[in-house]
């Protein structure tokens, strides 16, 4: 027999006590307390019945494999060896393996505003048994269907869409993230938000002048700034660099959000049909690699050209007297 404790009424969201009188739909095993059921008069996934569903509870997920390729449970979709979730529905494909940030995701989705009951729980809000049931994300975000974002987003997307559903549960647009934090220059042009990786190169290559020029000065290059304007400027562009940073640090998330979505609709909008714009989606999904190198290439570029102005000779002559 299951134990359920630990686990929420499908109905009410409560987590399951010892002693609850626990019962579960005859047609496809979801749990409810049994007054929560009553109430219902039905289970609130019975517009999927008859179709082969089977309510999973979220440590249910398994994979099956089909010689040397993965086959998700949840979509049947064919994932190529080492890939740890599926390309199609972003569900775990490996046995242990959990979506990011497990310990503090919800187990169980909350109602949507304006809905209860069945309602809220219907095929508007649910979808077939795979990482989104289990992670109790709403089926559209930003009028994009969620099945759509995960094809957009790539292998990360079961942690991006977390932090979409923790942005509407809390109305907040800050979550952090660290790569943004760090690197924001190469992380908004790994996730093709060019305009604000343009935006965070220029602040990067703008901070780096004052010691660059501190240098120069202490080469004996004449300069028309004094020392003190120099340490000034010094000063401002750090508070420039480190605000920056955090920005992006805490509102990563929400960017991509917006600027993603708006790419999603425009897809689709300019789509003859849902086969061209799942192409679309297929065209432009995941994120850039080369753009990351680009931008590695161009702040070496930066580098080597300043240092061969300066020249190598004024260069090693500082460093010996240093």
């Amino acid at each position: 027999m299951i134990d359920y404790r630990g686990h929420r009424c499908v109905s009410c969201h409560k987590e399951f006590a010892e002693g609850d009188d626990v019962v579960v739909c005859p047609e496809c095993g979801a749990p409810y307390h049994r007054d929560c059921y009553a109430a219902e008069g039905r289970c609130v996934f019975s517009a999927r019945h008859g179709a082969g569903f089977e309510y999973e509870l979220p440590e249910s997920a398994r994979v099956h494999e089909k010689g040397k390729v993965f086959v998700c449970p949840a979509c049947r979709n064919e994932n190529p060896p080492g890939a740890l979730f599926c390309e199609q529905c972003g569900r775990p494909l490996r046995p242990g393996t959990a979506p990011p940030m497990q310990e503090a995701m919800p187990r169980y989705a909350q109602p949507q505003p304006g809905l209860s009951g069945a309602d809220a729980n219907d095929e508007t809000q649910y979808v077939q048994p795979n990482v989104m049931t289990q992670l109790h994300l709403a089926k559209e975000y930003d009028g994009v269907d969620t099945k759509d974002w995960m094809r957009y987003i790539g292998n990360s997307a079961p942690y991006y869409l977390y932090q979409f559903q923790r942005m509407n549960e809390s109305g907040r647009k800050v979550s952090v993230c660290w790569s943004a934090l760090l690197f924001p220059e190469f992380y908004f042009f790994y996730r093709k938000m060019w305009g604000w990786g343009a935006l965070a190169l220029a602040v990067t290559l703008i901070v780096s002048v004052p010691p660059l020029l501190s240098v120069m000065a202490a080469l004996g290059l004449p300069l028309a700034l004094s020392t003190h304007t120099l340490e000034i400027l010094a000063s401002l562009c750090g508070v420039l660099n480190w605000g920056v940073r955090i920005a992006a640090g805490l509102f990563s998330f929400y960017l991509f959000r917006q600027n993603a979505g708006k790419r999603l609709r425009a897809m689709r909008e300019e789509s003859a049909d849902d086969s061209v714009y799942q192409e679309e989606i297929a065209r432009h999904a995941g994120p850039s690699h080369v753009a990351v190198i680009v931008v590695g290439l161009l702040l070496v570029a930066f580098s080597t050209a300043f240092y061969m102005w300066i020249g190598p000779e004024r260069l090693l002559s500082a460093f010996y007297m240093a």
